[in-house]
C-alpha cells in the first residue's frame, strides 16, 4: 500500500511536469516562464562574462593596443616622406534593413604623411582608414601568439615594481590558529 502510494505520487508528478512541454528548454517552457521570467540572465550574461568583459576592457585592449609607428624615407630628388601610422576608433553610420540609421565606433588606422620638398615646402595629408573585421578562424596558435605578447608587455610594465605575494605566500605568513 505504501509503495504503491509512492509510485502513483511520483507518477502524478512526473507526468504533470512533461505532459505539455516534452523536449522543450526551460526558457522556451511557457508555464515556467508565467511563473518565473528569466530576462535578466540573457540581457546581463553571466558574472563570469562580465568579470571577461572588465578585464579585456580595462586591461588586455588597452595593453594590447599598437604603439604608433614612424616610417621617414628620402627619394632620390630629395624629398623625404615621414608617415607615421596610429590606432584610432571612428564613427560608422550604417543602416539596418527595417531603415534605422545606427552608428557604432570601430576600430582604425590614422595615417599622417608629411611631405617635405628640397625648396622648404611642406605637405601633410592626414587620413583615416576603418579596419576590416578579421574573419579568419581563430586558431590556438593565435591565443598563443596574443597570450606570449601580452605577458611580454605585462612584465615590461611591472618592471621595478614590487613583486605581489603569492597565495602561498599569505596562506605562511598567516598566524597558525590553535596553537
Amino acid at each position: 500500500m505504501r509503495h504503491s502510494l509512492s509510485l502513483s505520487i511520483a507518477l502524478l508528478i512526473l507526468s504533470g511536469c512533461a505532459a505539455n512541454h516534452m523536449g522543450v528548454t526551460p526558457s522556451q517552457n511557457t508555464n515556467l516562464q508565467a511563473v518565473s521570467p528569466s530576462t535578466t540572465a540573457a540581457s546581463e550574461g553571466g558574472i563570469m562574462q562580465r568579470s571577461l568583459d572588465i578585464w579585456l576592457k580595462e586591461e588586455w585592449n588597452p595593453m594590447m593596443a599598437n604603439e604608433p609607428t614612424v616610417n621617414t624615407k628620402q627619394q632620390s630628388d630629395g624629398t623625404v616622406i615621414t608617415t607615421k601610422t596610429e590606432p584610432t576608433k571612428m564613427s560608422v553610420t550604417t543602416q539596418t534593413s527595417d531603415g534605422k540609421t545606427v552608428q557604432k565606433m570601430t576600430n582604425a588606422t590614422q595615417i599622417t604623411t608629411t611631405m617635405k620638398a628640397p625648396d622648404g615646402t611642406v605637405t601633410t595629408k592626414t587620413e583615416v582608414v576603418p579596419l576590416d573585421e578579421d574573419n579568419t578562424p581563430f586558431t590556438l596558435q593565435k591565443y598563443a601568439d596574443k597570450w606570449k605578447s601580452y605577458l611580454e608587455k605585462k612584465e615590461k610594465m611591472n618592471e621595478g615594481k614590487p613583486k605581489e605575494p603569492s597565495h602561498i605566500e599569505k596562506i605562511n605568513g598567516m598566524p597558525v590558529i590553535g596553537k
